[in-house]
Parts: structure tokens; sequence; C-alpha cells
């Protein structure tokens, strides 16, 4: 996915403040961590999108479940 699709994807969901993706991997501010994962996206480096993409993807599934959504 690119991160204009990334951005699509979370567009207009109540983002929670914090989360916890995995054990030992908590986000303090998911707002500044969506900016910053969708920066990294748009520079382009292919080194890091995997796990990037990874992290953004553990972060719609929280969403998603904390929101009622199936998928």
């Amino acid at each position: 996915m690119t991160a204009e699709d990334w951005e699509a994807a979370f567009h207009g969901i109540e983002l929670p403040e914090t989360a916890q993706l995995d054990s030992g991997v908590i986000i303090s501010n998911v707002a500044g961590f969506l900016e910053k994962s969708l920066a990294i996206l748009r520079g382009g480096n292919q080194r890091v999108t995997e796990p990037v993409e990874w992290r953004l993807q553990k972060l719609l599934d929280i969403v998603n479940n904390t929101n009622g959504v199936k998928e």
C-alpha cells in the first residue's frame, strides 16, 4: 500500500491516544505515530517500508476491533 492508501484507511476513524501493538510495543501518541509513519512511507525508503506497514496494519486492526468494525 502507498502512504495515500494508508492515509485513506485511517481517514475519519476515531484514534485512541495510546495503543499496544504487541508485547512491549506501546504507542503513547497514536496521532503523532500515524503522521510520522506516513511521512516515512512518503520518503520511499524501501528498507523501512515493511516494518512501518506492519505497525500501521496492527494499529488499524486494533482501532477497527475497538470500534467494532468487521474485517
